[in-house]
Parts: structure tokens; sequence; C-alpha cells
């Protein structure tokens, strides 16, 4: 597996600056994530063991799922939280993401389904810890770089170090994605 060139990325996100080289050869992925006029990244890693290098103590519903990728969002547990996420867990299902408190409560969960309507979209369900929904049908769209609200130069950098970019973002919300995968 190619080793992403994660240098390029310096300065966007202080997290993913402080990884060390045995977690950045690690990584298969970052996604970056612009919500309300901050960035925060997500480290995707293909091993549980590499997860837990870089978050610590990881909850029992990451340890036993079963995927082929572990993202923990690197800002949420820099700040006592965490959100973390795993493939989904049916043919439906693409992405499942978790919240946890400080104290490592699940406060939410999501579900990410492809939308049979539409490739380019994706419906999120959300639930409370006691699985009530919380909101059903959330449209988070790929597209194009119009979709991009964040630093503007971050794509371009993320191109010319090899990434594969892909741009997302929420319908109703002010909140937008860069995917950044080995070209």
């Amino acid at each position: 597996m190619q080793m992403l060139n994660v240098e390029a990325l310096t300065g966007y996100s202080a997290a993913l600056d402080a990884l060390t080289q045995g977690q950045r050869a690690a990584l298969v992925e970052i996604v970056f994530c612009y919500r309300l006029g901050s960035l925060s990244a997500t480290a995707v890693f293909g091993e549980v063991e590499a997860l837990r290098d870089v978050a610590g103590q990881v909850p029992a519903e990451i340890e036993r799922a079963v995927t082929r990728r572990y993202g923990v969002d690197l800002e949420s547990l820099a700040a006592g939280q965490a959100r973390f996420y795993v493939d989904g867990d049916d043919l439906e299902t693409v992405l499942l993401g978790f919240t946890y408190s400080a104290a490592r409560q699940l406060e939410e969960w999501k579900r990410y389904r492809q939308d049979a309507d539409c490739k380019q979209r994706l419906l999120i369900d959300r639930f409370d810890a006691a699985n009530e929904p919380k909101s059903i049908g959330e449209v988070e769209r790929a597209g194009g770089p119009d979709l991009w609200n964040g630093p503007r130069d971050l794509p371009e950098k993320a191109k010319q170090a090899g990434f594969r970019v892909i741009y997302l973002a929420k319908d109703a919300k002010d909140q937008c994605y860069l995917r950044l995968l080995s070209a």
C-alpha cells in the first residue's frame, strides 16, 4: 500500500500534524471536515491497533466492528469528546458514526445509507444512545469543488501531493468534507 503524503497537509490540523511517523504510516485515508467555520481532520486506519495507538481507549462498538476502516476525528479527541467511524454492517449501510462524551459514554450514533435513487447521495439517520431516532434521511451529496467551503488551497495541495480528492457536503447544514485517498 502506498503511504499517504501527510507532510503536504501540514498546518491544516494541529492534531494531524502531531501524529507520529508510525501513526502516519498506518493511515489509509484522511477526511477533512469544515463545519461552522472550523476545520477538523479524521484519521482513517486499516487496523484497530493503529486506531488504539492514536485514540487510546476504543469503545466496544468500534472494537467489535467488522470493518476495513477505523476512523477517528482527531480534533474531537483533543476537545475531550470522541467521534469514531467504521464501515457499515449491512449492504445498505455505507458507514456508521459514533459520538462519545469525555467520559466515553455514547451520546449519539449515525447510519449513513446509500440513496437508492441517486448514487451521489447518502442518507444519514441519527439516533441517541437509547436508539431513539433524532433525524432520518439527512442528505449528504458528492460533487465538485464548489461543495468545499473550507480553506481554498487545501484541495489543490492535496492533489499536488498525490491524493485523490472527493468532495462531499450536507444539504441542510453548513458542513462539507474533503475525502483524501491514495491516488
